[in-house]
């Protein structure tokens, strides 16, 4: 059985990476034709990246993800067959986990050293669904890890993981080839609520954690639609990361953290800098993504008043 399952995984893996590299490609070369590409070195970091996020992957994935994903399976709690609506509950299951360890990635500083490296892009295209750090294995796994001990087939969850995959090769499309989609915007994660997920701008942080679904955004309060007078910048708040070296994409985030837990005397206080949100600190606490984009509303809404009543 496990051995039937990994020689399917290898020729969907195989497939599904034929597709992504052809589409890269088809993306850039457009791109390089129009003169829209801003950076050909950041691309290439991109797919770098890549390689170094794939490596561990080789080695754990078929002895650790798969034996552990076989092992849930084993044990599981119910036994749900392969009807077709098996397969949409599994897929819904699988985007609601790909939320919850999103959401993660972001509210968590260990795991957001490993998520931020992902946006230190600082212009949107498809290499950027590909930039990942070198531990990712560390985090995302878990998103396919335990759905087999509620009776999802791992072969199943492979399929729906490289599906996922590719919608969200999709959703990091340029700006400069596909703009809004309103009409999708109310069940699915399009590129431009994506790409708000990628901006720095202070109203769009921390917002659009799905990866195909934008239902539980909705549920959650984390949605926001791009404005039509806000357009996205790119990139880490502070700009203290070439988004062009590879090291420092790779790296400076953990030398950041480390550099704050010496800061700490405490043995608490350091181990919160692992676990709390990114930008605490153990002197006055710091503030969180969500101060900076209420803020920001807060301030627009102000400007907006105050020239509203100029102009009467």
């Amino acid at each position: 059985m496990n051995e039937t399952i990994q020689i399917w995984l290898d020729k969907f893996q195989s497939i599904s990476g034929i597709v992504i590299i052809t589409l890269v490609v088809i993306e850039w070369v457009i791109l390089f034709i129009t003169r829209k590409i801003e950076s050909h070195k950041e691309g290439v970091v991109n797919i770098v990246s890549y390689i170094l996020e794939s490596i561990p992957y080789i080695f754990l994935g078929k002895i650790v993800i798969l034996g552990i994903m076989m092992w849930g399976y084993e044990y599981r709690l119910f036994t749900l067959g392969y009807e077709w609506y098996i397969w949409v509950l599994a897929y819904l299951v699988y985007d609601f986990m790909f939320y919850v360890l999103h959401f993660i990635g972001h509210k968590v500083r260990f795991f957001w050293c490993i998520h931020g490296v992902h946006h230190t892009a600082e212009e949107m295209k498809l290499t950027v669904a590909v930039r990942g750090s070198f531990l990712i294995f560390l985090h995302m796994p878990h998103t396919i890890l335990w759905l087999p001990l509620l009776g999802f087939d791992p072969f199943m969850i492979f399929i729906i993981e490289l599906i996922a995959n590719l919608y969200g090769l999709y959703e990091h499309v340029s700006e400069k080839l596909i703009g809004r989609q309103p009409w999708l915007e109310w069940i699915l994660i399009t590129p431009s609520l994506h790409r708000v997920h990628h901006a720095k701008n202070h109203k769009y942080l921390d917002t659009n954690y799905g990866e195909t679904f934008s239902i539980w955004d909705k549920i959650f309060g984390t949605l926001q639609v791009e404005l039509e007078d806000e357009k996205p910048v790119y990139g880490l708040m502070g700009d203290s990361i070439n988004s062009e070296s590879l090291w420092q994409i790779q790296i400076l985030l953990w030398k950041e953290l480390w550099a704050d837990m010496k800061t700490a005397k405490k043995l608490s206080d350091k181990l919160k800098y692992l676990i709390m949100y990114p930008g605490w600190n153990h002197i006055d606490g710091g503030k969180k993504a969500s101060d900076y984009r209420s803020e920001a509303w807060i301030r627009d809404e102000l400007i907006k008043r105050t020239q509203k009543e100029a102009q009467t």
